[in-house]
């Protein structure tokens, strides 16, 4: 899996890289969500694992706009912080389309299943393509 980490605090970024390239994963960095959107914008992503207090754009603000763009609406998106632990903060970034919410720090097994299940919560935002002999059926059409 492809991961963009994104935190103001380089540190952090190292941490979590080392951590998920352990675990044999990509990783790709941005300091802030604008970063994290331009970065997008040119390199395909599997997921992201996010901060909230970020200078430019929050996390809460990115997850908001990866939620809104076309293109990337479906990714995986994992807030990852030790500054906004309220239940508010957490109802926040529900309610902006996070899929999962950590504390830093977290075991490294939990950040994984945490992937994981993003990546499943994910593919079920992904329309359904249908074959060529396949055709939608309308809510008031029923099959034999």
């Amino acid at each position: 899996m492809r991961i963009l980490v994104v935190d103001d605090h380089a540190t952090n970024r190292k941490l979590l890289r080392a951590q998920l390239e352990a675990e044999r994963h990509a990783v790709v960095e941005a300091g802030d969500g604008q970063e994290a959107l331009a970065v997008l914008e040119r390199d395909p992503v599997d997921a992201i694992v996010s901060d909230i207090l970020m200078p430019n754009l929050d996390g809460f603000g990115l997850c908001h706009a990866v939620r809104q763009h076309e293109r990337f609406h479906a990714l995986p998106f994992i807030i990852y912080t030790a500054t906004y632990t309220s239940p508010s903060d957490m109802n926040l970034a529900q309610a902006v389309g996070a899929d999962r919410y950590l504390t830093k720090p977290a075991p490294v097994g939990a950040m994984l299943a945490a992937l994981r299940e993003a990546a499943d919560r994910a593919a079920a935002r992904q329309p359904q393509a249908r074959g060529p002999d396949e055709t939608a059926i309308s809510s008031n059409t029923t099959r034999p």
